[in-house]
């Protein structure tokens, strides 16, 4: 899903290629997971994802409003998920 450039609107590897991000997650609920997962549910895939010690990466200053937060593009890093290197995804496990 993420070398997919159909989905490069919703989510793609971030400039490091280190993480990846979620820019639109209704966008990426109703077109991308689906085709993906048994479910179109940001909630679960975002679940889904701690049971692999995927992390959220926190991007945020302080003095921001609950609304502007929201709006911020969701992170989601892992210390073996590197862009270019799908070797190591075997090496994922779930807790």
């Amino acid at each position: 899903m993420l070398l997919d450039p159909a989905s490069h609107q919703y989510v793609r590897f971030s400039e490091s290629g280190k993480s990846f991000v979620v820019f639109n997650q209704a966008g990426l609920s109703k077109h991308i997971l689906p085709r993906h997962f048994k479910h179109s549910n940001f909630a679960s895939f975002v679940r889904q994802l701690n049971m692999y010690s995927f992390h959220k990466v926190n991007r945020v200053g302080r003095g921001q409003t609950k609304a502007q937060l929201e709006a911020l593009p969701s992170e989601f890093a892992h210390p073996l998920f590197e862009k270019g290197k799908p070797d190591q995804i075997d090496q994922i496990k779930r807790r």
